[in-house]
């Protein structure tokens, strides 16, 4: 009889074959803060037992969703998985478009862009654009923060049905990235309620106590948001400007939603 184990896919669904099932938990072991594990690291995550773990790990090498350093044993996610991601992104007409309004954004600005998109209740980030010294962790395409912590996550969240807005924080049991950050829902209505009237979001210090980013919407065609852009950089030099900087992000988010087909 097979091991069962609890993994992010089969939570949502009681139908997804057992084998597949556990290839999608190895993925799911590997995160930006544990990019290399070993064949143990993975085994206690995961409580399997070495000879079946090993016959995974083994199949996923040889289909080049892992590779293995011989050296120090350690798996990190093979190229396979790169390519499928290339896949994915190279779809997405948001960033493709994105780049282009990010960077003249950043530039303006002197600070640094971000695109995003709402995804099982986290701030998922599409593409960056870098004007200053940032931690590496924090360019990594396909980052995900929860997304009442964050500026873009706000603006995503403000323009849904409240009750469904709700819904997705509720998801996350309102983690606090820090002393700042959104924790029950009064602060998570108030903090809505000044997007939709502002139509734009700020964290202030929310993930990074010394960090402050101010955000707005990408619409598409029929005038849904799609995504979110925004810059960031130390409080010292956002909180001062912060009406300066969101009307300039606005006009940025304005020409992305145009190229995206929305004419409102």
């Amino acid at each position: 009889m097979e091991e069962q184990i609890p993994t992010k896919s089969n939570k949502r669904n009681n139908y997804v074959p057992t084998t597949i099932s556990k290839v999608l938990a190895v993925l799911d072991c590997f995160s930006i803060h544990q990019p290399k594990l070993t064949a143990g690291d993975i085994g206690s995550q995961l409580g399997l037992t070495t000879s079946t773990l090993y016959r995974y790990l083994s199949a996923m090498e040889n289909e080049g969703y892992l590779e293995r350093d011989p050296e120090t044993g350690q798996y990190v996610i093979g190229l396979r998985v790169v390519e499928l991601a290339g896949i994915a992104l190279g779809h997405l007409e948001v960033r493709r478009h994105g780049q282009i309004e990010l960077d003249a954004l950043a530039g303006n600005l002197k600070m640094n862009a971000n695109l995003g998109v709402l995804y099982r209740g986290d701030t998922f980030h599409l593409c960056y654009s870098v004007q200053t010294e940032v931690d590496r962790m924090y360019t990594v395409i396909g980052r995900r923060t929860p997304a009442h912590c964050t500026a873009m996550g706000k603006v995503m969240l403000a323009y849904l049905p409240r009750d469904q807005a709700h819904q997705i924080v509720k998801s996350t049991n309102f983690i606090k990235l820090s002393k700042h950050s959104v924790g029950t829902p009064e602060e998570l209505d108030a903090a809505l309620d000044e997007v939709t009237q502002k139509a734009y979001a700020v964290d202030r210090g929310e993930v990074r106590e010394s960090t402050w980013c101010v955000a707005a919407p990408v619409r598409e065609q029929g005038g849904r948001v799609v995504a979110s852009i925004s810059v960031s950089s130390q409080r010292e030099l956002v909180e001062p400007r912060i009406e300066e900087i969101a009307k300039e992000v606005r006009h940025y988010a304005n020409k992305l939603s145009l190229r995206l087909g929305f004419f409102g």
